[in-house]
């Protein structure tokens, strides 16, 4: 028998959610809305947003953050770096962020679940240690796409490689690959008459049509449910029966 654990156990209390933003916000807004409209219905959501942490104190995210009376802790990568006259990609510097980071977060709640909303710095051990699988992030193509590289966005690679449609991609960080291990994929998006030229265009209709259902479905329908499992083998389940590898899709669960 597989040891499985719960990516958050079911309790008598709410799941508390650390949401990291570096931009828009536009991610952590779907969520919210979405945990909003949970409470409004009057099913009291088993998650709830407790704090936003961003590396960039003047992003968008943190006035949406404060427009809904969510507390924020900041701390600048950038100055941070400056400060210790250290590159940012310095491991050891990373480190020290990152603990200043945690301690920061702590201070307002304990989290049970951290979600990468767009948040664009890369985390060092600490976190993965400290959080140890409950670190989710989202990707606006399939990762299991063998022709992905660094650098390109996912829409132009998947236009280079004669794709005609692309999904989003919610994954749990592991932090010793680039994307980790795949929970849910949405539904398809047509790339049909698009060029590079569009991508504008293209990430604003995978959003809209892919990340903003899939991302607080996986957190508030999923992860928050207790419906999530995973072995020592780095396994995913949902109610117990082993995810593939491609993840769950939203089309055969919602």
């Amino acid at each position: 028998m597989n040891n499985i654990k719960p990516i958050f156990e079911h309790t008598n209390r709410q799941m508390n959610i650390a949401v990291f933003v570096s931009g828009s916000g536009t991610n952590f807004r779907a969520l919210y809305e979405y945990q909003r409209k949970l409470e409004d219905s009057g099913n009291k959501p088993r998650a709830s947003i407790k704090v936003v942490f961003t590396n960039v104190p003047d992003c968008a995210g943190v006035q949406i953050a404060k427009d809904n009376n969510i507390p924020v802790v900041s701390l600048s990568s950038k100055r941070f770096s400056q400060l210790l006259n250290t590159s940012p990609d310095n491991e050891e510097l990373r480190k020290h962020y990152d603990a200043a980071v945690i301690s920061l977060i702590e201070s307002v709640c304990e989290p049970d679940l951290i979600v990468l909303a767009g948040y664009r710095r890369k985390l060092s051990s600490l976190f993965y240690e400290k959080y140890k699988n409950k670190i989710i992030n989202l990707y606006p193509g399939e990762i299991t796409k063998e022709y992905l590289v660094t650098g390109v966005q996912a829409p132009i690679q998947a236009l280079r490689n004669n794709e005609t449609v692309i999904k989003a991609t919610v994954y749990l960080e592991q932090g010793n690959t680039r994307f980790g291990i795949p929970i849910l994929q949405s539904n398809t998006v047509s790339l049909k008459d698009f060029s590079e030229d569009d991508i504008e265009a293209i990430n604003k209709k995978i959003r809209e049509q892919a990340e903003w259902f899939i991302f607080p479905y996986a957190v508030y329908n999923l992860i928050a449910e207790d419906r999530l499992g995973i072995d020592d083998k780095m396994q995913l389940y949902l109610d117990s029966e082993p995810i593939g590898n491609s993840g769950l899709q939203y089309k055969d669960i919602i």
